[in-house]
């Protein structure tokens, strides 16, 4: 009897051939045509309006008190992260579930050094435990893009500081249920930690909770509750698919690679360079309306990881079978891989960018119902260029974990008040339209080399301007006034910006554009005001002021608090963490809880 990889030798010949020799690679086959069906569903849902209704409203009987929690978190990923903030610095009792095991994770991670002391600062990690999930620190990124067929002067970037900290995934999610599993929650009872369980539905009651239906691995449902149910079940996600009525996200990322040892170590092109990272790179020109990327990130040792994605419209074809065929197919023309052994693949559809509204119709990007938020993957607001969860979500730790705390506290857990509760979207937001360039179209409608040129001249625009707006812009935190010289300066290069992207945007899409545009101009003109204000809001009446309001006005105190984390986030990222670290928060009694003031 044929195995599934066997199954698959003809249609797929170089994915069947690699992973005959992987670890695991049936179960890993699984997941990938799990990910691909559920995928193609979403899709589905969108075009039929057939998606699950897995968030009801009804009344449903209470549970054992060992089965109640303050939060439950579906999908045991980044989720970790911030269900260990939770538990151990604010005292909640949480669980966590994954329909595979909690803490698997099919990517390694990324970031910089200044971003990871938000694990520092959210009290997540200790100094020690944070090296220790340190594999390496590059001193150099390259971005590079292919050069071959185009019409202007290459230009190539060298990042310092920007994803060049290897981290070792598995060991910081391990980490994670580590603190979790051993956490005492100053509500009583313990923390649970659940493998192979799957999210059926749930439902949200009006005495206060949410009930969670869930099937473990032999098929026996079982039901918990608690206050809050946080959805990080990823780009494919029922609960996000309800939510934005079957069309969740308007551009994909789909991702496949390996981490693997052996690769030729050297200052050549098609070898490993231990001291760089090269964060985006192309080797040729689209193929089959694809523009092929290239990442390679040295882990520990003489292990690397290196992906192969592309951008599309959320509504293409994706397939990430046939994505793998291709990486097995042409890494041995990026890198030489005559001595390689695969330790493990990895793969994903990293989701972006919401279908976008015009600045007089309802918001198109809903997040929350009533005691229900989605986080990650399953909300979609990392970045449009570099397409970094966990970055995004290690940049927003801090502020959201403090943000869910005040709403717990105060219960205002409304699907209002929830929706609130999101990754800064604004940088990203202006961002989202630069990544529709780098979306190849067939030859019929523009050159196979229409996206490296556009992205040499991105190099190039950015080269220009320096090192600290290039890093800003892929951190996600550029600034107005820089992001307006960016645009401003692409067009004094290469006067064909204008045509091409009439071709690219939709009218809708140029509208929203210079919306998102205008709100970043108003976010920085905030962040003016608040820099004045701060002094106020760190002193003795105002740190009274605001644990009256919170104590009176509970959904006002929690949007001034939404607005003054905000600005503090902004305030982190461009004064530096070490320079100018966050004071420590003063507690003070609140509603028979510690709560954080200032």
């Amino acid at each position: 009897m044929q195995t599934s990889i066997e199954q698959l030798a003809s249609q797929y010949p170089h994915l069947a051939r690699a992973f005959s020799d992987i670890p695991q690679s049936e179960l890993h086959l699984k997941r990938l045509q799990d990910l691909n069906q559920s995928w193609q569903h979403l899709l589905l849902s969108g075009d039929r309006r057939n998606y699950a209704e897995v968030v009801v409203t009804e009344e449903r009987p209470s549970v054992p008190a060992s089965d109640t929690f303050d939060i439950i978190y579906a999908g045991g990923g980044l989720n970790l992260l911030n269900a260990a903030v939770m538990t151990q610095r604010y005292g909640f009792r949480v669980l966590v579930f994954d329909r595979f095991t909690v803490g698997a994770v099919h990517r390694e991670w990324n970031i910089s050094r200044e971003e990871l002391q938000e694990l520092l600062d959210s009290g997540l990690l200790t100094h020690a435990e944070l090296e220790s999930v340190i594999q390496r620190e590059y001193r150099d990124g390259l971005v590079r893009f292919y050069a071959g067929s185009i019409q202007v002067a290459p230009s190539e970037l060298h990042l310092q500081d920007v994803l060049n900290i290897a981290v070792d995934a598995e060991k910081l999610t391990a980490l994670c249920v580590q603190k979790i599993q051993q956490h005492q929650p100053r509500t009583g009872g313990s923390n649970l930690i659940l493998h192979n369980t799957n999210f059926m539905r749930c439902a949200v009651q009006s005495t206060h909770n949410v009930t969670v239906d869930v099937q473990d691995a032999s098929g026996s449902p079982h039901s918990y509750q608690a206050r809050l149910l946080i959805d990080g079940m990823g780009s494919t996600s029922p609960i996000a698919c309800q939510l934005n009525c079957g069309r969740p996200f308007s551009l994909v990322c789909p991702t496949v690679g390996t981490v693997a040892r052996g690769y030729k170590q050297g200052t050549e092109a098609n070898a490993i360079n231990p001291e760089i990272g090269e964060v985006l790179v192309s080797t040729e020109d689209s193929r089959k309306g694809r523009q092929l990327i290239w990442e390679a990130f040295p882990g520990k040792e003489d292990q690397v990881a290196i992906y192969l994605f592309y951008y599309a419209e959320a509504g293409s074809h994706v397939d990430l079978l046939e994505l793998f065929d291709d990486f097995f197919a042409l890494l041995p023309d990026y890198k030489d891989t005559s001595a390689v052994e695969v330790l493990k693949p990895v793969y994903g559809f990293i989701p972006a960018g919401y279908n976008i509204t015009l600045p007089w119709q309802p918001e198109a990007k809903v997040l929350a119902y009533d005691r229900v938020l989605s986080l990650g993957d399953a909300a979609a607001f990392q970045s449009p260029l570099t397409f970094c969860g966990f970055g995004s979500y290690v940049r927003n730790l801090q502020r959201i974990t403090t943000l869910l705390s005040q709403a717990l506290i105060t219960s205002c857990l409304s699907a209002e008040e929830l929706d609130r509760i999101r990754a800064s979207e604004v940088v990203p937001a202006v961002a989202r339209a630069f990544s529709k360039f780098m979306i190849a179209k067939p030859e019929t409608v523009e050159p196979a080399w229409q996206v490296n040129e556009t992205l040499n001249v991105f190099c190039h625009v950015l080269k220009q301007l320096g090192p600290k707006i290039t890093n800003d812009f892929f951190k996600d935190r550029v600034s107005w006034l820089d992001y307006t010289r960016i645009v401003l300066g692409t067009p004094g290069y290469y006067p064909g910006i204008y045509a091409l992207a009439l071709k690219t945007l939709t009218p809708t899409e140029i509208i929203g554009w210079i919306t998102a545009w205008l709100q970043l101009g108003q976010q920085s003109l905030s962040y003016q005001f608040y820099r004045i204000l701060n002094p106020w809001l760190s002193s003795g009446p105002g740190r009274l002021a605001q644990h009256t309001l919170n104590r009176l006005q509970p959904a006002l105190g929690l949007r001034t608090a939404i607005w003054q984390e905000s600005m503090a986030q902004i305030q982190r990222t461009r004064q530096g963490h070490l320079a100018n670290p966050r004071p420590q928060r003063k507690w003070i009694l609140y509603p028979g809880s510690q709560w954080p003031i200032g």
